[in-house]
């Protein structure tokens, strides 16, 4: 089992971040948080690593479906790494391998997670 639904971008992390949230978005997906982590480690260690940032994401719609009334909490990270020039790795992290045995909506948020990652 792979570890989430990825895809190049071709574009710059400054582009990419509104470009995938609105991707996201077409599939029900809200931004909850997001972190960006280049100048964390710069202020940690003084390195200069590429671009990272992960996007914290909910579909209410999903959540709020849940069985007998009851939310279903189904969060999902979206990695989104520089890579190379002028090219963004975007990484969903599968949400079916930590909650699918005990949350059935887990394949509803997956199924529009990989919506989203195909239409990048």
């Amino acid at each position: 089992m792979s570890a989430g639904l990825s895809k190049m971008i071709r574009m710059t992390l400054a582009k990419a971040v509104p470009y995938v949230s609105d991707k996201l978005a077409g599939q029900g997906f809200t931004v909850v948080h997001s972190v960006g982590m280049r100048s964390q480690k710069r202020a940690q260690d003084g390195s200069r690593t590429g671009g990272f940032r992960v996007l914290g994401v909910s579909n209410p719609d999903i959540m709020f479906a849940g069985q007998n009334g009851v939310a279903t909490a189904v969060w999902c990270n979206v990695f989104l790494s520089e890579s190379g020039d002028n090219a963004v790795k975007v990484l969903a992290v599968d949400p079916l391998p930590s909650v699918a045995a005990s949350d059935p909506a887990a394949m509803d948020v997956r199924v529009a997670l990989s919506r989203a990652i195909e239409s990048l």
